[in-house]
């Protein structure tokens, strides 16, 4: 399957915000909706929201938050802190209402004055290590 061709197809480095950017490894389509931008091509679709911080909430308080609201069904957590971002990253599958398991990797990366969402689901586990190489591509400039 190729990739819709009533979509911007992109790959590499892209700039998803003033202050983030993520490398994706091989052709995407792009999209931007109202809750973020989606890069997606056959077998895995990738959603990310960019956001400020909320005001008083340290870089530890936010994630600490979101180790606090992570599923108990998370699998692979892992946190990591390099290039000035902090990062908490977690497996999940979900079952959609029409009973069709979904596959995921979660990530949630904050730096000094921002914080970003990264939901990569993908149709195989085969598809795991585009995801973890996209979520741990996640850069912020301060």
């Amino acid at each position: 399957m190729s990739l819709n061709p009533n979509y911007a197809a992109v790959s590499g480095r892209q700039q998803v915000t003033d202050r983030w950017a993520l490398t994706l490894p091989g052709r995407f389509n792009r999209r931007e909706e109202d809750t973020g931008l989606c890069f997606w091509r056959p077998g895995m679709t990738i959603w990310l929201t960019a956001y400020g911080t909320e005001d008083g909430m340290s870089l530890d308080d936010r994630m600490q938050r979101d180790r606090a609201n992570a599923s108990a069904a998370a699998t692979d957590i892992s946190e990591s802190v390099e290039g000035g971002v902090s990062r908490l990253t977690y497996r999940l599958s979900e079952t959609r209402a029409d009973g069709v398991i979904v596959k995921g990797l979660y990530s949630f990366a904050h730096g000094s004055d921002g914080q970003a969402m990264l939901a990569a689901y993908f149709d195989d586990d085969s598809e795991l290590e585009t995801a973890r190489l996209v979520s741990a591509s996640l850069s912020y400039i301060a």
